[in-house]
């Protein structure tokens, strides 16, 4: 099968979408597919069968580097009739999306709802005056009015999500949630629970909340610590991992039970199971990947609804609030330290495995491909 993968930047360092597709395509070639990417910038990739396509797009803004890139994309991917396509996003032709970062519009609703309800209003409107949401609006119209691709959704809400505001045929979504490094992630890591205790001066009977996030705003830092501030001080302890800003690091240093070690932690396999809860008041997330590395960890969790990974919690392995909401989240904080600590330790499948589902629908769509030629 010959395959074209497009992304901006096939460098798995950059993001999440870019490590998806880096995996994807060195999983592809190594079970003999022939791979190609087109992109604006790439680190060489690891396997022969690999082949780059640069593309000279416009630099800034970020707005017309994406509509460049989409557009330029388009007329080289017209060109290889033979190819099965699959994108990320910011592309307008494909035969197999998959959202990696969800619904854009559902995400620009529910981002929103972090400002101050007298701002949210007048935040929107200014936000959809700019370029760059125009353009990923128009982009996101276009894949699902007009491309009507094969969809690869990663978890029920993007796939609800596409069918409310799309009103998109459930036949062509297919639910093939993200996998983790299982070997990487596991309760048995439980063994250094001490030992990373010991590194950041809790004792073993303190509470410890873990916060693990690139994006403190939007993933709900300040509803974090305006529930913390609803709590007892002393009754637990808050550990943040992130590349927190000076901002961040001076509201989290009025709260003695809050310790910021910013994205020094090389070993979050070993500091999740020496917590006793992920916290994840987050305003979006496709799935998110902390959610299930803390559950494979053996860590219960706390986090939205508007937060894709919510399908996997249940009584047993956390607890699913409101966005935005500082009260339910101190709520759910003070129940989940009542309880009896449980392991809430679940499995999930590796990168193989999801790319191996990955792989059978680019089949099909070779298949479905073939026999409408034949036809």
């Amino acid at each position: 099968m010959r395959i074209c993968i497009a992304i901006e930047k096939f460098n798995p360092q950059v993001g999440g979408a870019e490590r998806y597709c880096w995996d994807l395509a060195h999983f592809l070639a190594g079970y003999g597919h022939e791979v190609k990417i087109v992109c604006m910038a790439a680190k060489d990739p690891s396997h022969e069968s690999i082949h780059i396509v640069r593309l000279v797009c416009i630099r800034f803004p970020q707005a017309l580097r994406h509509l460049s890139f989409a557009l330029l994309h388009r007329r080289y991917a017209r060109s290889l009739p033979d190819h099965i396509h699959f994108c990320v996003g910011n592309t307008c032709f494909m035969d197999v999306y998959q959202p990696h970062g969800g619904v854009h519009a559902a995400w620009f609703d529910r981002d929103t709802m972090r400002y101050e309800r007298h701002l949210r209003f007048p935040a929107r409107f200014f936000r959809r005056m700019s370029l760059k949401d125009m353009v990923q609006r128009f982009l996101e119209w276009w894949t699902f009015r007009v491309e009507k691709p094969r969809v690869i959704a990663i978890s029920d809400m993007v796939a609800q999500d596409m069918q409310e505001r799309f009103q998109y045929p459930s036949s062509l979504i297919t639910l093939i949630p993200n996998g983790i490094d299982t070997k990487r992630f596991t309760e048995h890591n439980r063994i250094y629970r001490s030992e990373i205790r010991d590194r950041y001066g809790f004792r073993e009977d303190d509470f410890i909340f873990l916060f693990v996030a690139q994006n403190f705003t939007l993933k709900g830092f300040d509803v974090l610590l305006e529930a913390s501030h609803k709590l007892v001080r002393g009754s637990c302890r808050i550990l943040l991992i992130g590349p927190a800003d000076s901002d961040a690091r001076r509201k989290a240093a009025l709260y003695k039970d809050i310790i910021v070690i910013g994205d020094r932690a090389g070993d979050l396999e070993k500091i999740y199971p020496a917590c006793d809860c992920l916290v994840h008041p987050t305003f979006y997330d496709a799935c998110s990947l902390v959610v299930l590395e803390s559950l494979a960890s053996g860590l219960p969790v706390i986090t939205t609804s508007v937060n894709g990974a919510s399908m996997y919690l249940d009584e047993q392995t956390g607890m699913v609030i409101p966005p935005g909401d500082p009260q339910a989240l101190a709520g759910a904080m003070l129940d989940m330290m009542s309880r009896t600590r449980v392991s809430a330790e679940m499995t999930f499948k590796n990168h193989n495995e999801v790319f191996a589902s990955v792989e059978e629908v680019l089949l099909q769509e070779e298949r479905r491909r073939s026999r409408r030629k034949g036809g």
